[in-house]
């Protein structure tokens, strides 16, 4: 992407208002799928599943609608984030791309820029149009799924945004955590070790005192994004009303006194107490696999339901790749990787992706242009233990300028043609791993592998390595002008 063109995508910002804003601009874009009649128990999920697997970053957002047993109107959105333009939409970027990093890159520059916006506080909305406490709290209402066929229970929080507050500092995070239901008043909070989520609820248990909570189960997609992302401690609200260009307005919870966005679909309410715990799980996850299936974690008490009337439940019933969780947490966390890079004052960076097929940071491709000697290592390591790629990373693999980091076969070229295994490989052993991994080791660590898939720097400097074959830049241009229905 040219410098202009970065600096004209700066001065963009998010144009939708909440999620069924979101939801009328993809409509607009002809992604959104409307589907009637599927069951909560397991069909919702199963359709999902089968029109993303195979889908190479197209598949539609899905919007069920009359749900045997359910109200008219009670609505499930699944598959809101598994396309490249709806993940631009949601970011508030240019929907027109030539390659898959360019999101990321326009996404790390704005971020680089960004200046947050606390959320602003106001006195009603729409998410107050049912407020429901005592006795009829029943999270059970919502046409809440059992996503896949070996789940044990129904999970209401997925694609779901959890608000929690450090209770040193008095900041809040979102977090993407998902929340098993137990029963219309008992839900799960799976939240993984070093998550600012965990870390918070872990300073409240250690004083022996109880965490509120809020699960928002039907928010802006740009808050499930941030939610998503591996972000510094920064609250997503307030990065979110740096993206929007005017702060997110919240009402204050009923019960927690926490900032709950007002336009949100459905906010539950509710504390996690020390000593209580539930076996949790098992559920499908983001690996695509049932690992860490089940044991004993808190649970959160429900104090109080807001929902907006007709509201919508959002979803992410993570699968076997590729699914909505790896796109978009691997966009998320290569922009957080590109940011770590320069800070590190790494040069040259053309280009960071998080192929799709290892989903987040699973495999994670670099693409430099190479000016020193270790240039290629140097980007390895930092790539692989930054906040942006620590967590439960597997494969780093750097290459050169002419290698599309967001093509897979151009990588695998690379590792094949300009890879010794001998030389070109480094390991980094007791990394942060994820318990969703079926390989993890005691303790949670995982080991990963670094490929040099550069051509080796000095063949480079003194141009001996063999020339590649591939068509000119120029030529490319003179032929998609000459027969653009070609090269639409």
């Amino acid at each position: 992407m040219a410098r202009s063109d970065a600096a004209t995508d700066l001065n963009k910002t998010v144009s939708y208002r909440g999620l069924r804003g979101w939801l009328e601009q993809v409509d607009k874009l002809g992604e959104l799928e409307r589907v009637s009649g599927a069951n909560w128990d397991v069909e919702m999920g199963a359709v999902t599943h089968m029109l993303t697997e195979k889908s190479h970053g197209t598949a539609p957002a899905i919007l069920f609608d009359g749900v045997p047993g359910y109200p008219q109107g009670y609505r499930t959105l699944y598959g809101q984030l598994s396309s490249i333009r709806r993940i631009a939409l949601t970011l508030g970027l240019p929907l027109d791309y030539e390659r898959k990093v360019d999101i990321v890159q326009r996404y790390h520059a704005r971020m680089a820029e960004l200046k947050p916006l606390k959320p602003r506080f106001v006195n009603d909305g729409p998410v107050f149009e049912n407020v429901i406490e005592g006795d009829a709290i029943d999270v059970l209402k919502f046409p809440v799924p059992r996503h896949h066929e070996q789940d044990k229970a129904r999970f209401i929080g997925t694609a779901c945004a959890v608000v929690t507050k450090d209770p040193d500092d008095g900041w809040f995070n979102l977090g993407a955590y998902r929340s098993q239901v137990y029963d219309g008043k008992t839900v799960g909070c799976q939240i993984t070790e070093g998550k600012h989520g965990r870390i918070h609820r872990d300073k409240y248990f250690a004083r022996g005192e109880p965490m509120k909570v809020v699960i928002l189960c039907g928010q802006d997609p740009l808050l499930f994004m941030l939610s998503s992302s591996p972000l510094p401690e920064v609250s997503e609200y307030d990065i979110a009303g740096g993206l929007r260009g005017e702060p997110i307005d919240v009402v204050r919870g009923p019960f927690t006194g926490f900032p709950i966005p007002a336009d949100c679909e459905i906010a539950i309410e509710g504390e996690t107490v020390p000593g209580q715990t539930r076996p949790e799980g098992p559920f499908g996850e983001w690996m695509g696999y049932y690992s860490d299936d089940t044991q004993d974690r808190p649970y959160v008490n429900v104090k109080t339901i807001l929902h907006r009337n007709d509201p919508i439940l959002t979803c992410a019933p993570q699968h076997k790749p590729v699914d909505e969780t790896g796109l978009l947490k691997g966009i998320a966390g290569a922009s957080q990787i590109w940011r770590a890079l320069d800070a590190c004052g790494i040069p040259e960076v053309l280009g960071v992706w998080n192929h799709e097929a290892g989903p987040a940071t699973r495999f994670t491709t670099i693409q430099i242009r190479q000016r020193y000697p270790g240039h290629a290592r140097q980007a390895l390591h930092v790539a692989c233990a930054c906040q942006g790629g620590a967590y439960a990373g597997k494969w780093t693999v750097v290459v050169d300028d002419d290698i599309d980091a967001g093509d897979l076969d151009q990588v695998l070229w690379a590792m094949c043609t300009r890879f010794d295994p001998k030389v070109d490989i480094d390991l980094v052993q007791k990394a942060w791993a994820s318990k969703r991994d079926p390989l993890f080791l005691p303790g949670n660590f995982n080991n990963r592998i670094l490929i040099d898939a550069c051509i080796p720097y000095d063949m480079k400097l003194k141009n001996t390595f063999p020339p590649t074959v591939d068509v000119s830049a120029d030529l490319r241009a003179k032929l998609r002008a000459k027969f653009p229905k070609l090269f639409h």
